[in-house]
């Protein structure tokens, strides 16, 4: 760590802290591996849930295995619980945080390093969400780069049940059957074989130059494996409705194109839309969440395509498939 610049380490208290509805925990990790369609082994970063005793949401965590899932297990909450998250991080792992994106809490608790500080050994993040749907957790040291690394999980905020025990996508929201999470995102295998702190001190490490060689759809090659990943890929009966959680997990735009679907788009990054809207396909960039609907009616198997596009020429780059099939 002493070869750092702008990280603060420390692990104080949390200010104000209360006992929690519900508790999380999270070690990180920096010796992870998945393999790719073509074989070959990408190093990862991210986070474990020690207490981890089922599968939990589907989609993500444990795609690629074991102590070492990849995207990390998701936090699952409903709004209005005071919530804490306790980081652990082994001092030769570096020092890193939690970033609850989208959520607002207090800055001691917002985990964005340069500006409170770096967990080296541990902290509680106490938080409270306030608006059900799909957010992200990552950390938020070196951001360009452990973000890339894997560093990275779906959070989820649930409203609370309706009277037929129902939950709803939000507050007076569509109800549905299924619900997967396409966390879409693109690896540049070059960035994996550099060190926690690379490019710190402001040395070119190459983090200005993203050149993706994998495409991925949460933590699955979108070449082949994505087709028919569990928890990733669907089936699914006529008359169900299916709650795709889509989050642009990577740098690049996408483009994702639903493949003979119709999806009503009912919320973006945690908010309800004033007005729901159907789609065959949705842009976005960095970061952006879209929670959709499906309601097929016709039996099929249909192939969701996401395009990962060039920055500045909008051309597409790289794409990775999955798929919906309906009975």
């Amino acid at each position: 760590m002493t070869n750092a610049c702008f990280v603060y380490p420390a692990n104080p208290a949390t200010p104000g802290k209360v006992t929690p509805n519900v508790t999380f925990e999270r070690t990180v990790y920096m010796d992870g591996q998945i393999t790719m369609d073509d074989g070959k082994k990408i190093n990862i970063w991210g986070y474990t849930d020690p207490r981890a005793t089922g599968a939990g949401t589907p989609g993500m965590g444990g795609m690629n295995g074991g102590n070492r899932p990849f995207p990390s297990p998701a936090i699952r909450v409903t709004e209005g619980q005071i919530v804490h998250t306790i980081l652990n991080v082994d001092m030769m792992n570096g020092a890193h945080t939690i970033h609850h994106h989208g959520i607002e809490p207090s800055s001691f608790n917002d985990g964005v390093g340069h500006i409170s500080f770096d967990v080296s050994d541990s902290y509680t993040y106490q938080w409270r969400p306030k608006n059900a749907g799909i957010y992200i957790y990552h950390c938020h040291t070196n951001t360009v780069l452990h973000a890339e690394m894997g560093m990275y999980g779906g959070l989820i905020v649930d409203p609370p049940p309706n009277a037929d025990g129902k939950v709803p996508v939000f507050r007076g929201g569509p109800t549905y059957d299924l619900e997967t999470v396409w966390a879409c995102d693109e690896i540049d295998s070059r960035w994996h074989t550099l060190a926690w702190d690379a490019g710190t001190c402001g040395a070119d490490v190459g983090l200005n130059r993203l050149n993706p060689d994998y495409f991925i759809i949460t933590g699955v090659d979108g070449k082949n494996s994505a087709l028919t990943a569990p928890g990733i890929a669907v089936t699914m009966s006529r008359g169900q409705t299916l709650l795709a959680r889509y989050i642009n997990a990577g740098y690049l735009p996408q483009r994702i194109k639903f493949g003979g679907l119709t999806a009503t788009v009912v919320s973006s990054d945690g908010r309800p839309l004033p007005k729901s809207f159907t789609a065959t396909q949705l842009d976005s960039v960095s970061a952006e969440r879209y929670d959709c609907i499906f309601k097929p009616t016709t039996a099929g198997v249909y192939t969701i395509t996401v395009e990962y596009l060039h920055w500045i020429k909008g051309t597409v780059i790289g794409t990775a498939k999955t798929r919906v099939t309906v009975t």
